[in-house]
């Protein structure tokens, strides 16, 4: 069975010139951005998943904050747990961290 996300993700928008695809995918924790994953088309990673965490309104950062992974949602999972661990560091809980 895939991977089921506990964040909200979308279709990352960058601005009116930019329509939304199924390769570029924000998560977010209420109205914070907690990472974005994006599918590479190009390259030597063609095929992958490149995961980032992004939650940027805590002081401690933990590594790694991304990588590459074979499938979407298994980068989607890499981000959901990176940010659970980078929210503990900060004696913290995300909203989905039972």
């Amino acid at each position: 069975m895939p991977y089921q996300p506990l964040y909200r993700w979308r279709r990352t928008r960058i601005d009116e010139n930019d329509p939304p695809d199924d390769n570029d995918w924000s998560g977010y924790d209420g109205e914070v951005c907690i990472g974005r994953i994006q599918k590479q088309l190009h390259g030597p990673m063609k095929g992958k998943w490149m995961w980032n965490l992004l939650a940027t309104h805590v002081k401690l950062r933990i590594m790694p904050q991304s990588g590459f992974i074979d499938e979407g949602r298994e980068a989607m999972r890499k981000v959901e747990e990176r940010y659970h661990a980078l929210m503990r560091a900060n004696d913290q809980r995300g909203s989905k961290d039972g």
